[in-house]
């Protein structure tokens, strides 16, 4: 409503202007703070014949409020009965034929809307590094100008817990604003009258996580990861070129409606006891509520408990499956799951208990889910919808993730000297009219990946104009400047043509997103912030910049909620750090002026002393107010310059002067000042660049002097300015307007202090200057010169600039005093459809070769899992075996156990396995034991052979465990050794005994025999197995030894068969294939 002393104007209402014509008002607005009211309105025509009021257009115009004459009340005269007019035609949402039904809440009263910005993430209490989590939320007042949002003064503390999540909190303040607790009473110190608010979120800012948990989503790594719209799929769906082209444009936008539903369905389908059906609908969806999902997970097991009852139980399954014989069973079981699950629902609808009785017994929530209770209330909100008001936050996705992510491409290859040349560079750069603190460019680059978002910024800003070839690539330089040129669009404090901007936006967001696509496919794909920069966009239009959503002010306050933690004895935090902050509200409030009601109804606020204390400015920076700046045109001298006296303007001994307008006396006094104020509340010094007014035409100029007069005149304070030319065309390299001045030229110009507009950056031009850190410059510490020197930047010129476009501060004035040919940006690429097919291309083909090795590597694991198991299953068979000869064993001190020679066995699949070798298809590996008395073991050089099969030999006296041996095959393109004691390179398997009699290793004879190193017995003699190759009897059988040929005459091994063969005298048992 907009109220003209007691006469009061409502939205939707018919009203009537001073030139006759009738309107109604559709929302109220002022274009800048303290400005006049004006409103969007439809005309309407009113028809006397019929008495019928029509709106023919629904185009709104804008009109003022102080234009408005009459109201509905004037219009429908001083008949009390009747409270209607009749509105023909279509009528707009929002129209009323009659009276706003917000009148009879207001009883006569003003009644207002205070639209706030609900802020909530997890935050540490302590000041130290230990993690101390508390979910807080904050909140500040978003009818507020656009700079006191950003001031700690106005975000006011809410709610914190160590247990309760930031949606039960979420919850908890929408039931303080919401329902009966809608409207609120308050006293309007400006018109002395009790008056009428409603409090309404209007966004939700946050980090990205914690938003897309207000938004009942499922998160960043989930099939659907964008909180905002319903793009998303497989990763085999979004790697097609349809799907790739996806993420370089939003998708279906999402409504709180349709999350609603969705959530109702979740809760629906756990009441039937299938868990996989849940997850399924939220991996399809993108969707699921934190609080609905405590629900889920208590429904599933009840369900599969009461269908076990009534379905599955013989004894206790419902009467109608207890039919030996049922046609329809499936349609039966069906039902009673059915009804399981209404049962389930009614349950649920019940929970909690007291939450349930505390209801009116007529209460229509008796009947249904209930918000706040089973799902998150913020669904739920007429004026809210989570997906569209949970806007695009600048910090974390445009800092913290795309700029960090070019700063990481850019120096994470860089060497320790490409680092120094760079931090030389950076340290140079000019910070006039940038707003940012002192650069540490060498801790910066000490410490390059903990940067935080004042260094971000900085780099943001100040990086492209030190990269050259021998620190990036030509593609790395356009990621570069692509980001930088984004961020400063980013950071409009104001848009006066919207759709030239979003034309810009839109451009500067493809580019970013199509040299990423180059640089690495991959990125677009998995960094969901780059997708989410496409929203800012929709952003734009329904909240404005997108600067006032950031929550750096939220992220500052924290220092205030830490300070209340820290002097709490941690018994009950939550409650002390609640106390503490409403006792820092209560002062805030009383003395900077606020009203209270005192317990007789009178209106009281403080006294004026108590007042005077928030005019310290000490006092109000504590509190986070800032002090008020200068007024423009406003030049400070300090005290010191004062004393030592006034200085003749001929003393100054300014050559070449161009005065415009303006020609002081040569024996005029002047005091050199220290800064300027411009127009837009800059402080200006020497050596500022800046924007100025000279008789209506805007010129770009350097500070060389500030004066101020010692004595009165009509004209205060000069500024003498050093003017450089902009050309008509942007530097080719940077795409940056260029700032040029003839060596030659010595003229500076004279003008008015009050002709500033505002101050702009301005770095050298070094690339084109040929600029080198060969100067060295002293390194201060604690304000005072050390001994350390590192090395700076030299400029060659004092002649070529570029004016630094990717500058935040000021970036909306800069492009407006520039020719639009100068900012306007450009397409990196034309044909942006094929482009990204391309690329899609080959991110198929990765993703493809990266699916066959993952593929690859599982079957290996599978495999090598399967043979330790049929392994450790083989081995402990042959130990129950040995078990029962122990005893005999013990008593003849030499036994031989015959093993079933298999084709396959685990070890040599295994081995064959690792090595790459193709698998035996015939019987060649069989197991053995072997056993002697220590005093009988064979001594002496080795003489002969033996063959792949070799046979692990052990003391008697060994466990049993350690007794079994595992022999098989082995290749030629085996290694040609292997150590005792543990598994071999070449597959051998060796328990604790170790080889016979200390032999380190087995070697390959001349014809691929292998033969032990030492120790083997002198007459035994293995023949070697290439897998079933017929060799002679006596072919490759060593000098010096008898040899054991083959059982049969064939001359080939391998036959079906088990051979058990004695050596003689030594009590040794050979088992092989025959």
């Amino acid at each position: 409503m907009w109220a003209n002393g007691g006469k009061h104007y409502y939205v939707g209402e018919l009203g009537q202007l001073t030139d006759g014509r009738y309107i109604i008002p559709s929302c109220w607005f002022r274009h800048e703070s303290q400005g006049t009211v004006c409103a969007d309105a439809w005309l309407v025509r009113w028809y006397p014949a019929t008495n019928i009021y029509v709106i023919n257009d629904p185009k709104t115009i804008e009109i003022k409020s102080t234009d408005l004459a009459r109201n509905i009340y004037d219009i429908l005269g001083d008949i009390p009965e009747q409270e209607t007019i009749n509105i023909g035609g279509r009528v707009p949402e929002g129209v009323y034929n009659g009276i706003n039904p917000l009148r009879k809440v207001a009883q006569g009263k003003r009644i207002y809307t205070s639209f706030i910005k609900l802020w909530g993430d997890d935050v540490s209490g302590n000041r130290s590094k230990q993690y101390n989590a508390h979910t807080n939320v904050y909140f500040t007042h978003a009818n507020l100008p656009h700079q006191k949002l950003a001031q700690q003064y106005h975000v006011k503390f809410s709610s914190t817990s160590q247990f309760a999540t930031s949606g039960e909190q979420f919850d908890a303040a929408m039931a303080d604003i919401a329902g009966d607790n809608t409207w609120h009473s308050a006293y309007d110190c400006s018109i002395q009258e009790d008056i009428l608010l409603r409090i309404i979120p209007e966004v939700l800012p946050a980090d990205n996580p914690q938003q897309s948990a207000s938004c009942s989503h499922v998160g960043l790594h989930g099939n659907h990861p964008c909180r905002r719209c319903e793009f998303g799929g497989t990763e085999r769906e979004r790697e097609t070129d349809e799907g790739y082209e996806h993420h370089f444009s939003p998708g279906i936008p999402r409504t709180a409606a349709q999350t609603l539903s969705a959530v109702h369905a979740q809760i629906h389908a756990a009441a039937l006891g299938v868990a996989k059906a849940v997850t399924d609908m939220q991996t399809t969806s993108g969707v699921k509520d934190p609080l609905a999902e405590f629900w889920i997970q208590k429904l599933i097991p009840l369900a599969r408990e009461q269908q076990q009852i009534r379905i599955r139980n013989p004894a206790t399954r419902d009467p109608r499956l207890n039919p030996r014989r049922i046609l329809n069973r499936p349609a039966i079981v069906a039902e009673i799951e059915g009804e399981i699950q209404q049962e389930l629902i009614r349950w649920l609808i019940t929970q909690p208990e007291s939450n349930f009785e505390s209801l009116p017994p007529d209460s229509p929530a008796r009947l249904e889910l209930r918000a706040g209770v089973h799902f998150s209330s913020l669904l739920c909100v007429d004026t809210l919808d989570v997906h569209r008001d949970t806007p695009v936050e600048l910090l974390h996705t445009y800092l913290l993730g795309v700029e960090k992510y070019s700063w990481y491409h850019l120096h994470n290859n860089w060497t320790d000297p490409q680092t120094d040349l760079f931090a030389a560079r950076l340290q140079s750069s000019s910070l006039n009219g940038l707003s940012l603190p002192a650069l540490r460019a060498s801790w910066m680059l000490q410490h390059p990946n903990n940067l935080i978002g004042k260094h971000l910024k900085a780099l943001q800003q100040l990086t492209v104009f030190h990269l050259d070839d021998s620190l990036c690539d030509p593609l790395t330089f356009d990621l570069v400047k692509a980001t930088g040129e984004l961020g400063a669009l980013l950071w409009f404090h104001e848009i006066e043509d919207l759709k030239q901007y979003e034309e810009d936006l839109s451009v500067l967001i493809g580019n970013l997103l199509d040299i990423w696509a180059r640089i690495d496919p991959q990125r677009v794909f998995v960094k969901l912030k780059l997708h989410i920069l496409l929203h800012i966009l929709e952003d734009v239009r329904t909240h404005g910049p997108g600067i006032l959503n950031s929550t750096e002010v939220f992220e500052a306050f924290n220092a205030v909620f830490r300070g209340s933690s820290i002097f709490s004895n941690h018994l009950a935090p939550s409650r002390d750090i609640a106390d503490s902050s409403a006792v820092l509200e209560s002062y805030k409030h009383i003395v900077s002026g606020g009203w209270w009601t005192s317990p007789d109804g009178t209106h009281l606020r403080a006294g004026y002393k108590v007042r005077r204390y928030f005019l310290d400015p000490q006092v109000t920076r504590q509190l986070g107010l800032e002090d008020e700046e200068d007024e423009p045109g406003y030049m400070h001298c300090l005290q010191k310059t004062r004393k030592h006296g006034a200085q003749t303007w001929a003393s100054f001994k300014l050559e070449n002067l161009e005065f415009r307008g303006l020609s002081p006396a040569p024996d005029s006094t002047w005091y050199p000042s220290q800064y300027i104020v411009s127009q837009h509340r800059d402080r200006c010094r020497i050596g500022s660049w800046v924007f100025a007014n000279i008789a209506g035409r805007t010129t770009t100029g350097r500070i060389t002097q500030l004066l101020t007069t010692a004595e009165g005149s009509d004209v205060q304070h000069l500024v003498v300015l050093k003017e450089y030319i902009i050309p008509s065309s942007p530097h080719s390299h940077f795409n940056m307007p260029e700032l040029r001045r003839d060596q030659a030229d010595t003229t500076n110009i004279v003008i008015p202090a009050t002709n500033i507009l505002f101050e702009l950056n301005v770095q050298h031009n070094c690339r084109d200057s040929n600029c080198k850190a060969s100067a060295r410059q002293v390194v201060q510490q604690e304000r005072q010169d050390s001994d350390i020197i590192r090395p700076a930047i030299h400029h060659t010129n004092d002649t070529l600039y570029l004016i630094n476009t990717h500058a935040l501060h000021h970036a909306a004035l800069l492009r407006k005093a520039l020719p639009r040919e100068l900012t306007k940006p450009r397409p990196y690429i034309s044909d942006r459809t094929a482009e990204h097919k391309r690329v899609a291309t080959i991110l198929r083909a990765a993703h493809d070769s990266r699916r066959t090795k993952d593929a690859a590597a599982r079957r290996a694991r599978k495999d090598k899992a399967a043979l330790e198991a049929a392994v450790a299953t083989t081995n402990d068979t042959i130990v129950s075996e040995v078990g029962a000869h122990e005893q005999q064993a013990a008593m003849t001190q030499t036994t031989s156990i015959e093993v079933a020679a298999t084709s396959h066995t685990p070890a040599e699949v295994l081995h064959r396995t690792n090595m790459g070798l193709p698998q035996r298809t015939t019987t060649d590996a069989i197991a053995v034991r072997a056993s002697m008395p220590t005093s009988s073991a064979p001594t002496g050089p080795a003489a002969a052979s033996t063959s792949s099969m070799c046979a692990e030999w052990t003391s008697s006296s060994s466990a049993v465990g350690a007794n079994i041996a595992t022999e098989y095959r082995s290749s030629l393109a085996e290694p040609a050794s292997s150590s005792a004691g543990s598994a071999s390179p070449i597959g051998w398997l060796a328990s604790g005994g170790g080889w016979p009699m200390g032999a380190s290793a087995c070697q390959t004879s001349a014809n691929g025999w292998w033969a032990s190193a030492s120790a083997m017995p002198p007459s035994a003699g293995w023949l070697a197995d290439r897998g079933g190759q017929s060799f002679p009897a006596q072919a490759g059988t060593p000098a010096g030894s008898s040899g054991i040929e083959p059982a049969t005459g064939s001359g080939r091994w391998g036959a079906p068969g088990l051979h058990r063969e004695t050596l003689g005298g030594l009590g040794l048992t050979k088992h092989h294939a025959v």
